[in-house]
């Protein structure tokens, strides 16, 4: 083992025996005795979710392995995967303040999350906001801002997007925020980014941040398994703001925010990885020994886990 990694690193262990272990790396010791990886595919079952030891007795070599560019398999169950699309196929499409405007801001207010997307005002405060489309899990609403323009926030968005409830996900708020609050008086509040929470899963998978960020397209192929063409991010300022809006436009509004809900879960559920595995770690710490051990633990109730440390590790 004469070559040193860097956490994170996709590497190859081959054995002596002529078995192969795949995973990430994790750590070494100063003499390279010993290399420990992560996220291990082992020659038969499935993915260890532990940190698995090869002893430098046992390897024959290790091989740095190329990331992969794209996640060729679906995350995610096809029905789950089919129900979203059905969704984003019966949007709302919103251009006055009616009857219809009034029943989708009673929608969203009843949400504790809703998800957010702005294709076209990535320009931040250069220009307004063409349109603006807001997302329950089971409704998307594409409200036309170029039309409406500022009746459109006085009638309620301005209040929603402002207040504590519900949060909204959004991926990159920078510039959404950024034209929010200097082009139509709107301070943007209780934000979900799930593209903050792909930076701190890299940290704390690799022991260092990225040096740039995941689009959206990235982080639907990383984390759910989606396609990377899946989403049409090629609209600018200049297409959304001609009018009529066309069809295919709007159906690419709202297929580019279908999936946010399920994104944002995604990465919740694994920034609260080592939370939950340090959870489990504690409750089998005492109940899983016999009386005698169990007895001497509990006098120890003022000391971390020995376990614990590894047990929050991904």
């Amino acid at each position: 083992m004469d070559n040193l990694y860097m956490k994170g690193e996709l590497l190859q262990v081959h054995t002596k025996n002529s078995e192969i272990f795949e995973g990430r790396f994790y750590g070494m010791t100063n003499d390279k005795s010993k290399i420990s990886l992560y996220n291990v595919k082992e020659p038969k079952g499935d993915p260890s979710d532990g940190i698995l030891h090869y002893y430098d007795s046992d390897i024959r070599d290790i091989v740095k392995l190329k990331e992969p560019d794209e996640q060729k398999h679906l995350k995610i169950s096809e029905k789950e995967c089919e129900e979203i699309i059905k969704t984003s196929k019966k949007y709302i499409y919103i251009n006055q303040i009616d009857k219809t405007f009034h029943e989708a801001m009673e929608d969203l207010n009843q949400y504790n999350y809703i998800a957010l997307s702005t294709d076209g005002a990535n320009m931040g405060r250069k220009c307004k906001m063409p349109v603006l489309v807001l997302s329950t899990p089971h409704q998307i609403y594409i409200f036309d801002i170029h039309v409406m323009e500022y009746h459109a926030f006085e009638a309620g968005l301005k209040k929603l997007l402002e207040s504590d409830t519900p949060k909204k996900i959004i991926h990159n708020s920078r510039n959404v925020s950024d034209c929010l609050f200097h082009k139509h008086n709107v301070k943007l509040n209780s934000v979900f980014d799930t593209q903050v929470g792909d930076l701190l899963i890299t940290r704390n998978k690799t022991g260092r941040l990225p040096e740039k960020v995941k689009s959206l397209a990235q982080c639907l192929n990383l984390y759910l398994g989606l396609q990377l063409s899946f989403v049409d991010d090629k609209f600018g300022v200049v297409e959304c703001s001609a009018r009529p809006l066309p069809v295919q436009m709007k159906d690419s509004l709202a297929k580019n925010i279908a999936f946010l809900h399920r994104l944002s879960e995604t990465i919740n559920e694994e920034m609260l990885l080592p939370f939950v595995r340090g959870v489990e770690c504690f409750v089998e710490n005492i109940r899983s020994l016999d009386d005698f051990k169990a007895w001497e633990r509990c006098g120890m109730q003022n000391q971390i886990p020995k376990d614990f440390k590894s047990a929050i590790e991904y």
